[in-house]
């Protein structure tokens, strides 16, 4: 399988911005990333609007002479569930020992530091295959652990947009050093939507900035900051969720920005944090006309395979946000739409219905038989699950 070594943060000439002094954006090395190139619509790109690069075509299994575990491993290792409660219960550490590859820690599972970092540990110990521990951890009121007083609360990322990038990076670094202490291993954040919409919006204050270039050099200081305490950033909402207020938890947001709009304004940041090798980014289910005017993005194979992988080069994690939420309700139940995301390109979807992760497996096994969903895709997203991990053993698998 490929690896990667994030790249030293450095000036972004194609988009004419800076990042001052962020360093590597991965909390593991690897090989050496390939470069990326300006998304045309960029200052140095012609002003006509191309049209969106088409989906690739399904990818090859790229895994002869590898040894991978069986379908039904594989496939739990593509969803990152929830759990309930503050201690483990026999439904959780069943769900562990079910083989997901994680779990999305939530408000309602932090009480107190040592309280977390037993579930934590308790919950790792019944992994055959260690879990990614994820918890969003976002500057200012989306904080899980500072709300519970666990951490020391930060100002919002809008107020941290406006300071100098090393004291971005700084505010990152203590909050990845007390997520670490937890045993928890990426993070949620940051968000690299852009926006100036009022502050306590769905978005809001979680954004940076208006500007591209401010969440950008902020974006990239937060993801160096989290690097720096060994901790796996998460950018998010991809391809940005600045440009509506309706909150995808409740209703499908629809962004009605052109191509070229898109381009200028809300793939800057995530163009930049692509090319320093962020370790994941996570698609919002935002419904994108210029983009595919059928399904929301994280159900998209032109918004995930034709344009994250195909045109923007991201060689990382892709990540859907929590399925369950009302945004997809057109979309069927929580088994339908993971096989759609998984099917789409993403590589571990968010199920915070611990119990309905049995039906989730079984519809997506059923996928694989019946021919809807590619083995191959399995295995792509499943090897960089792996990789994201940053498990040895498959160095011989190559992802599509």
């Amino acid at each position: 399988m490929r690896t990667r070594r994030p790249a030293a943060l450095a000036t972004l000439a194609a988009l004419g911005l800076a990042v001052a002094a962020c360093g590597s954006l991965a909390p593991t090395t690897g090989g050496t990333p390939s470069p990326t190139s300006p998304p045309a619509g960029s200052p140095t790109a012609p002003a006509t609007e191309p049209a969106p690069t088409p989906p690739p075509p399904d990818p090859t299994p790229g895994t002869a002479g590898c040894d991978l575990p069986s379908l039904d491993v594989r496939v739990a290792q593509l969803l990152l569930a929830g759990v309930a409660g503050t201690e483990p219960t026999a439904d959780s550490l069943g769900l562990v020992q079910s083989g997901v590859g994680g779990i999305l820690l939530l408000g309602s599972n932090v009480e107190s530091g040592p309280q977390v970092a037993a579930l934590v540990a308790r919950l790792q110990a019944e992994a055959a295959v260690p879990l990614v521990v994820a918890i969003d951890e976002e500057p200012g009121r989306i904080g899980r652990l500072a709300r519970a007083g666990i951490l020391e609360g930060t100002s919002s990322a809008r107020a941290l947009g406006k300071e100098p990038a090393a004291t971005v990076r700084a505010a990152a670094r203590r909050i990845g050093e007390g997520l670490a202490e937890l045993g928890i291993t990426a993070d949620l954040a940051p968000v690299l939507d852009v926006t100036g919409a009022a502050a306590g919006g769905v978005i809001g204050d979680r954004s940076f900035g208006s500007s591209p270039s401010v969440v950008t050099r902020a974006g990239g200081a937060f993801l160096a900051g989290l690097a720096d305490a060994g901790i796996a950033g998460v950018g998010k909402h991809f391809p940005g969720h600045g440009e509506t207020t309706v909150d995808s938890h409740t209703s499908l947001p629809k962004v009605d920005a052109s191509l070229a709009t898109l381009r200028k304004r809300a793939l800057p940041p995530f163009v930049a944090a692509i090319g320093e090798g962020i370790p994941a980014i996570m698609v919002g289910h935002l419904l994108v006309p210029a983009l595919d005017a059928d399904r929301p993005a994280s159900l998209s194979r032109a918004v995930i395979g034709g344009l994250l992988r195909g045109e923007l080069g991201f060689d990382g994690l892709v990540m859907a946000d929590d399925l369950g939420m009302g945004a997809l309700d057109r979309w069927g139940g929580l088994p339908a739409r993971t096989e759609l995301a998984i099917a789409a390109g993403v590589d571990m979807a968010i199920v915070l219905d611990g119990g309905a992760v049995p039906d989730v497996v079984a519809r997506l096994l059923d996928a694989v038989a019946e021919g809807r969903l590619p083995e191959a895709r399995v295995d792509d997203a499943f090897l960089r699950v792996m990789r994201f991990k940053g498990l040895p053993g498959y160095e011989g698998c190559a992802t599509p």
